[in-house]
């Protein structure tokens, strides 16, 4: 029997549980986001409201909106923290996809000669790949100037992506993690579609 399909297998089986959890915390997120941008859009609403009134407001109103302003810095640092959980969280998908990959084929993505699906211009094993070192690594680009720091790998899918999705893959600083928009475009809202790339990439859990 081959090792390296056993440990990958092993590796895959181990790995299920976390990634169930991963992806329902995930989602979780992601509504827990999208409620605090409700609210902040409406928080801005009413201040904007009361900010256009300025000379008719009573004293009572005047402090309804300094508290209205602090709940809006507050939303917002809401939606920051949620949008890093995200993509920490995603981040760490793409890492246990890709550790499976290298225990199957080896330590370079070029030794996983299985490519899956072709997805906007790329395909999932160098989505996940790559994604994952974006995700690790996005102060990384081919612009860094610093002595000693190699240049990031991740730039030119990049910029094949934003031709696909315009704006979405911007090179444009800052520079963050893209861990959940690589997810998207691969389609791992759920467990299914990333058990049947896995599959595809020779990371089988049905071997005997």
């Amino acid at each position: 029997m081959d090792v390296r399909i056993e440990d990958a297998r092993t590796y895959y089986v181990q790995t299920k549980q976390t990634l169930y959890m991963l992806f329902g915390s995930l989602w979780a997120q992601v509504v827990q986001k999208e409620e605090f941008e409700t609210t902040h859009a409406r928080q801005k609403a009413d201040i904007a409201f009361l900010e256009g009134h300025g000379n008719e407001l009573r004293e009572a109103a005047n402090e309804t909106l300094i508290r209205q302003r602090a709940k809006l810095i507050a939303t917002a640092g809401g939606i920051n923290a949620s949008d890093l959980a995200i993509n920490i969280l995603a981040g760490t998908v793409l890492q246990i996809a890709k550790q499976a990959i290298s225990i199957r084929h080896g330590a370079d993505m070029s030794d996983c000669k299985l490519q899956g699906r072709l997805i906007s211009g790329s395909c999932v094993r160098d989505l996940i790949w790559i994604g994952r070192n974006q995700a690790m690594h996005f102060e990384e680009t081919n612009e860094t100037k610093q002595p000693g720091v190699r240049k990031s790998g991740w730039v030119d899918l990049f910029k094949i992506l934003d031709t696909h999705r315009q704006g979405t893959f911007s090179l444009a600083p800052p520079h963050q993690s893209k861990a959940f928009e690589i997810l998207q475009i691969l389609g791992w809202s759920r467990f299914d579609q990333y058990e049947s790339d896995m599959q595809d990439l020779g990371v089988d859990p049905t071997y005997n």
